[in-house]
């Protein structure tokens, strides 16, 4: 690989020395001063996106509480660039196409304030952690769902103001943090990548208004996946022309696409290449079915049982769940829909419960009560453990003011409502 690339780039330099790591404050959860104050570990500001840090000292530790609540995503600084490239402004409607895990579908989102996101991923495993990701960072104004990039096309023409195409691709900037990279690397691995990457930016185009963003990326450095790809690609359509990321740090493209934006590990991350384009023209975006509400007294009921901010929305039964979703999330229709809008409760038997979704999606002032944790109460409850508490009926703990989860109270003790699937050893 390293070979393939040295007209490009000298990578032998950071063979065998440590990767850049990052994080990004989630400021849905948590704002800039008080995460510099919580942050349980050393940070300094990463140039590649306005709420991204350096991990400088500590290390990743997902099971932290602060983690579990959402108040911030572990995320590589150069990786960040793409979503800074979008110029989200918040109201537009958002399309990550290859989503998962779900690092900038949840910093689009959160960026988002009257626009909503549709966060696709073609592979089912992988989905269901964008889910549980998008869950955990407390976004609702959401659309997740598990397709190829052609039945979102199809469905959702022209729907979208900016698409970001985040392109499975061979994977070269990431040889330092996975090794394993380095032996699984082929020239026929760049040409199945390519091939794929090109499939995908055509059912890109399709869905984006005209006068629309388009946002390409790869954590690639070779030419075949990135350069010569956009010139494939503008070749044919010519009503799409680059425009500035607005990226300053990193370096210009190559084969004359100034405009697009390099970043190798001599820039301060383990490497990306964004390039945006713009298509030409001006017109709104067309709509698209939506979610038809339905009448769900009993749910509304019990949901006013467990939390007392008013909450407006259509409501979805799926199964034994019950959701609300804002009128104008997008039902595309072929399209397999894993979540749309807010998961509220469960029915079980005659019993209703509150969902983990709800509490992390909610500030503390929403509910009835809330107890706050100590850190050492907090692992105790992701543990599963039990909380003591004086109050009555549904409520969550929080940690720094935070939502953490559910707990049911009476007689001086919370029952733990945490997911049992998402609980720390």
């Amino acid at each position: 690989m390293i070979d393939y690339l040295k007209e490009l780039v000298d990578l032998t330099p950071y063979l065998g020395s440590e990767p850049f790591e990052g994080v990004r404050l989630n400021p849905k959860k948590i704002g800039r001063e008080a995460f510099l104050e919580s942050a349980p570990f050393g940070v300094e500001p990463a140039p590649f996106f306005e709420d991204g840090f350096y991990l400088k000292e500590g290390q990743i530790d997902g099971n932290h509480p602060y983690h579990q609540a959402g108040m911030y995503y572990f995320q590589e600084p150069s990786a960040m660039s793409a979503v800074a490239a979008l110029r989200i402004e918040g109201d537009e409607r958002v399309l990550d196409l290859c989503a998962a895990p779900g690092s900038k579908a949840t910093a689009i989102a959160a960026r988002l304030k009257d626009g909503l996101i549709l966060a696709n991923e073609i592979q089912a495993g992988r989905a269901k952690i964008l889910q549980e990701n998008m869950e955990r960072m407390g976004i609702s104004r959401a659309v997740i769902t598990n397709s190829d990039s052609a039945a979102i096309a199809k469905a959702l023409p022209e729907y979208f103001d900016k698409v970001l195409v985040d392109s499975p691709c061979s994977g070269e900037g990431m040889f330092r943090k996975y090794p394993r990279i380095l032996e699984e690397w082929s020239e026929e691995l760049v040409a199945h990548c390519t091939a794929r990457s090109r499939e995908v930016l055509e059912n890109a185009a399709k869905t984006l208004r005209p006068g629309g963003r388009l946002v390409y990326s790869t954590c690639t450095f070779n030419l075949e996946e990135n350069e010569k790809t956009i010139l494939w690609f503008l070749d044919r359509h010519p009503d799409f022309h680059p425009v500035e990321t607005g990226l300053q740090d990193g370096r210009a493209g190559f084969l004359g696409l100034e405009m697009a934006r390099r970043i190798f590990p001599a820039d301060g991350g383990e490497g990306h290449f964004v390039c945006a384009l713009e298509r030409a023209g001006d017109a709104p975006a067309k709509s698209a079915p939506f979610f038809k509400g339905e009448k769900q007294p009993e749910a509304a009921a019990a949901l006013k049982e467990m939390v007392k901010m008013p909450l407006e929305g259509n409501w979805l039964c799926r199964g034994s769940y019950y959701y609300l979703a804002d009128p104008d999330l997008p039902c595309p229709a072929g399209v397999r829909i894993l979540r749309a809008g807010l998961q509220c409760l469960e029915l079980k038997g005659r019993q209703w419960k509150p969902m983990h979704h709800l509490a992390m999606a909610l500030p503390k002032e929403a509910f009835y009560f809330h107890r706050e944790l100590s850190l050492e109460e907090a692992f105790a409850y992701l543990r599963g453990q039990t909380i003591p508490c004086g109050e009555k009926g549904y409520g969550v703990v929080t940690v720094k003011g935070i939502p953490l989860g559910w707990i049911k109270a009476s007689d001086g003790v919370g029952k733990n409502h945490y997911p049992k699937g998402l609980r720390i050893n």
